[in-house]
């Protein structure tokens, strides 16, 4: 409109301007653009730059309002198309040389002409626009990245508080699973001191049944033949029975002692053996074979009351194990080695997987439903092994077995 005479040659120049924009702003998600990223904010405003400094030379004019278009690619150079302030000042010098380019040629410098002053003036409005653009868009690029990093510092703040509620929460569990254990070791300590009580009350009335039953035997020899045998073996069916609850009785009186009564030779043999009576009734209503292969005169370095709780452990997680096996069994072994003794727990259960082989004596880890079990059975059981000076090994296959083999030490006087 402000040039009639090229009003179709400066209409089919900006048409062709922005048909040439169209396949670069549709490029701009795809692989090329991708590519060609950095110089998408130099290319996309320069364009227009160029067909409307082109315009100005074609018009003659040097002090052409088409300036004002020049100050839009400019701005959008600055704010629009932003990406680094490179970018930025290779855009804005391209868009000046391109305005002098076109507008010098024009010009009359022989004498001072009205188009000459315009020029001037706008000359001094796009380099004013052009200075304040730039440092206005490194101010504005500062005040973004002081939001920025405040940002960052709020979400650190906030994945560092989490992470410390988290551990909040992780402690606050353990220490309420710790004390739950503690409630539950007073239980057990206060049972302890009543056994010994308990067990003085039932000793009395078994003693009173074996002299009893002696008197008995005694009197039957004056029996006549046919009855005489018949209320002997009655007599020592029931003689059997209680040496059973006597010896039951002494284990639990052994078991219930609390404190450490420190290294010593210990028989294997007799120690599996007042285990499993503790363990006799559970073994058999789960239906599950005991067998007992430690040989007599096995004799190893250790604490009685500490491998009698460790064979409990260990057979009542065999026990566990083997819930709904078919043909369950467990086997106690012992073996000689070069410097002690083996003592082998084994049974036929669904093992232990390979990913839980390494945390099974870590405390409070457990695999059992919540209520069966703490997670420092084993636990307090390789602290055992430990303080007798010995070392404990474990090898199962899921599904198919689990063998712990506890490496103990020779007598002293051996």
């Amino acid at each position: 409109m402000a040039y009639p005479e090229s009003y179709w040659q400066f209409l089919v120049l900006r048409l062709a301007c922005a048909a040439s924009c169209v396949p670069l702003l549709l490029a701009l998600n795809g692989s090329l653009g991708r590519k060609y990223c950095r110089a998408y904010p130099i290319i996309l405003p320069l364009l227009p730059a160029l067909m409307i400094c082109f315009m100005i030379y074609l018009s003659g004019d040097p002090g052409s309002g088409y300036y004002a278009g020049l100050t839009l690619c400019v701005v959008s150079t600055a704010f629009v198309f932003h990406w680094t302030f490179r970018e930025i000042g290779i855009t804005l010098g391209l868009v000046l040389l391109a305005y002098f380019a076109a507008t010098i040629p024009n010009l009359n410098f022989t004498e001072y002409s009205h188009e000459l002053g315009i020029f001037v003036n706008n000359t001094g409005f796009i380099l004013l626009n052009c200075v304040v653009l730039y440092f206005g868009s490194r101010q504005h690029h500062a005040i973004r990245l002081r939001e920025f990093a405040s940002r960052c510092k709020v979400e650190d703040q906030r994945e560092e508080l989490a992470a410390r509620n988290a551990e909040l929460t992780a402690t606050l569990k353990r220490l309420r699973e710790t004390e739950a254990q503690l409630d539950q070791s007073e239980k057990l300590a206060s049972i302890g001191r009543l056994s010994a009580g308990i067990v003085h009350e039932i000793n009395n009335p078994l003693n009173y049944v074996k002299s009893a039953i002696y008197l008995l035997k005694k009197k039957g020899k004056a029996l006549p033949p046919d009855i005489a045998e018949t209320f002997t073996s009655i007599a020592e069916d029931i003689g059997e029975g209680i040496d059973r609850v006597s010896a039951i009785v002494s284990d639990l009186r052994t078991f219930a002692h609390p404190e450490n009564r420190g290294s010593r030779p210990v028989d294997l043999q007799e120690t599996s053996r007042k285990a499993l009576r503790l363990l006799a009734k559970e073994i058999g209503d789960r239906g599950v074979l005991m067998v007992d292969e430690i040989p007599e005169g096995v004799i190893a370095q250790g604490d009685e009351n500490y491998l009698i709780q460790i064979l409990l452990n260990l057979v009542q997680n065999s026990l566990d194990a083997m819930a709904g096996r078919p043909s369950p069994t467990i086997w106690l072994k012992a073996r000689a080695t070069a410097t002690g003794v083996d003592l082998i727990v084994l049974d036929n259960g669904a093992g232990i997987p390979k990913e839980n082989l390494s945390k099974i004596f870590d405390p409070f880890f457990t695999t059992k439903q919540v209520g069966q079990g703490m997670g420092l059975g084993l636990s307090i059981c390789f602290r055992m092994i430990q303080n007798m000076g010995g070392e404990v090994k474990i090898d199962s296959v899921e599904g198919s077995h689990t063998q712990f083999t506890l490496s103990l030490k020779k007598p002293e006087n051996a």
